[in-house]
């Protein structure tokens, strides 16, 4: 017995000991309920510390950050009635612990019941971002296409949204190549939903017509893959594809093997991914493949195929480049991608848990918004964070730096407003018809 008593002694010695960084007090962000601002910092800076999956790679000093904000969250609990925390303090507050994080995904919201407000965060950056909305640059360029004089055929779906579902705009067109009878079929679709479209479309006003593009480019079973003969895309006539990714916002992996890989052989390795396997700050696990398959229904051909991609490329979007950039038939013309690249899990409640890594804190703030906390006590929080690191099959960064065209055309904007030229668009078919881009002069 004196043995045991002394073995116990050794390992609550041991224990007391451990270093703080070791085991966190908050070994669970999302069960944690917060009553003060404090506490909501406390919770939202540990979770970060805990299931932030970039840490191996950003540069922002996190520890930093709690000295800095922890006595600002703090002096606002000591505030008197006749002087409450503002809606405009608050906001800063959360912007500035924020501030230079690497995550492009990275999406905070925060509420106060004291003021009955909330504050947004997005701190990803980009060094360019065009001057319009990318539904504005999308219209005027879909526009421009429906006029080219090379044109031969044109389907379009704007898309819309049915409840839930998001159903992406689809375009599909063919232009004429360079030789008689040679022809360039050209897909466009602005979000990664496109199955949405195979499911949902018998409930969907105009249904038939947001098939029709992917029927034209793919094929009657479009869900499958390219279905040989029995779309453009494996036509012998076409000698050309150009996919644009332009503005697409991203959306479900689950397309990139029907919609993308189909344009290739076999297996695409893209990149390598790592998800945390710990709570400790640096506790990773190894770098895994991460494979896009090739569907039996795919192109048959190597056929020359151009990815058009921009700033507003994003996401699965990225991924999408990334693939078809690595083709041997693959050119990636346009700018380089907006360099939100670090895969999604947004459950909250479970993922989290399994890969100590991930979106935390209430998904309802996210789904419902703040009105659903306007009678409760509760300093709700939800962070909307990438579950997996990733970087190119090269082990090169991706995320915040987004993918690097193999051609540059930026974007210009009097050109596509007021001269009436895509640049980017021009140079993608000029590459098919030439194999290299137009001069400078010609793509400014």
């Amino acid at each position: 017995m004196r043995k045991i008593i002394i073995l116990l002694l050794v390992v609550f010695t041991l224990v007391s000991c451990r270093k703080e960084s070791t085991v966190s007090d908050f070994p669970n962000p999302n069960h944690r309920i917060a009553k003060s601002f404090l506490q909501q910092f406390e919770t939202v800076w540990h979770g970060m510390d805990q299931g932030y999956v970039f840490w191996g790679a950003d540069t922002v000093d996190w520890d930093a950050r709690y000295e800095q904000f922890q006595p600002i969250f703090a002096e606002f609990d000591s505030r008197p009635a006749n002087h409450p925390v503002s809606e405009y303090e608050y906001q800063a507050a959360y912007a500035g612990l924020f501030e230079g994080l690497l995550d492009h995904h990275l999406m905070g919201m925060f509420y106060s019941p004291k003021g009955r407000f909330a504050a947004y965060v997005n701190p990803g950056q980009n060094d360019y971002m065009h001057t319009t909305s990318a539904r504005a640059e999308l219209e005027k360029e879909i526009d421009h296409l429906k006029k080219r004089k090379d044109l031969i055929k044109f389907i379009g779906y704007e898309g819309d949204d049915y409840g839930e579902v998001t159903i992406p705009g689809t375009y599909f067109a063919l232009i004429k190549g360079k030789k008689s009878g040679e022809l360039i079929a050209y897909f466009r679709f602005t979000n990664f939903y496109l199955n949405d479209i195979a499911t949902y479309h018998s409930a969907i006003p105009n249904g038939v017509s947001a098939q029709a593009a992917l029927k034209a480019f793919y094929g009657p079973r479009y869900w499958e893959g390219i279905n040989s003969q029995a779309s453009y895309a494996n036509n012998d006539s076409v000698v050309g594809i150009i996919m644009d990714l332009r503005g697409n916002g991203g959306g479900n992996t689950g397309d990139l093997s029907p919609y993308i890989a189909s344009l290739s052989q076999g297996t695409n390795l893209v990149g390598y991914t790592r998800v945390k396997d710990g709570f400790g700050r640096l506790d990773y696990a190894p770098w895994a493949e991460y494979n896009i398959y090739a569907p039996s229904a795919r192109i048959k051909t190597e056929k020359p195929i151009v990815v058009l991609a921009d700033i507003n490329s994003v996401s699965c979007a990225e991924l999408a480049t990334m693939l078809i950039k690595n083709l041997p038939n693959g050119t990636f013309i346009g700018e380089r991608t907006y360099g939100a690249i670090g895969a999604l899990q947004p459950n909250s409640e479970y993922m989290h848990d399994i890969f100590f890594s991930g979106c935390m804190g209430d998904q309802d703030f996210m789904k419902y918004g703040a009105e659903i906390y306007r009678y409760k006590d509760i300093f709700a929080y939800y962070i909307y964070t990438s579950t997996f690191h990733m970087v190119d099959k090269d082990h090169n960064p991706v995320e915040g730096v987004g993918v690097q065209p193999d051609y540059e055309i930026r974007y210009n904007r009097s050109r596509l407003f007021d001269d009436g030229k895509d640049i980017q668009l021009e140079n993608a078919i000029y590459y098919i018809k030439n194999g290299r881009i137009l001069s400078t002069a010609g793509s400014n």
